[in-house]
């Protein structure tokens, strides 16, 4: 009994086959893919903010200037709206030229 017993431990001593190690390896690759699918939503997050920063900018930049002529002029609405509508079509042409480095980088890639 005491001869089985010692081969047993003999057993536990030796390193594990090579399927148990490629089984072990294929497990701990399969973690490694989870941060990668978060690192991919962050770099989702990141280009979302870029955009939509651009078409704010864009916006803001035209209603200060808007703001700041119908200051020194004396005519209170008009060149905040034209500044306004200004504003959004630079900040959508900002947006759409980012969309489309973008675009050309992925497909570059």
């Amino acid at each position: 009994m005491s001869n089985d017993s010692g081969a047993d431990k003999a057993d536990d001593d030796q390193p594990g086959s090579l399927e148990d190690f490629s089984e072990r390896l294929e497990r701990m690759r399969g973690r490694g893919e989870e941060p990668a699918a978060s690192q991919q939503s962050a770099s989702a997050w990141g280009r979302a903010m870029r955009i939509s920063s651009d078409l704010l900018a864009g916006i803001f930049v035209g209603c200060l200037l808007g703001l700041g002529l119908d200051t020194w002029l004396g005519t209170k609405p008009l060149f905040l709206l034209i500044g306004l509508g200004l504003g959004f079509a630079a900040g959508l042409r900002n947006m759409m030229r980012t969309l489309q480095q973008e675009n050309d980088q992925s497909s570059g890639n």
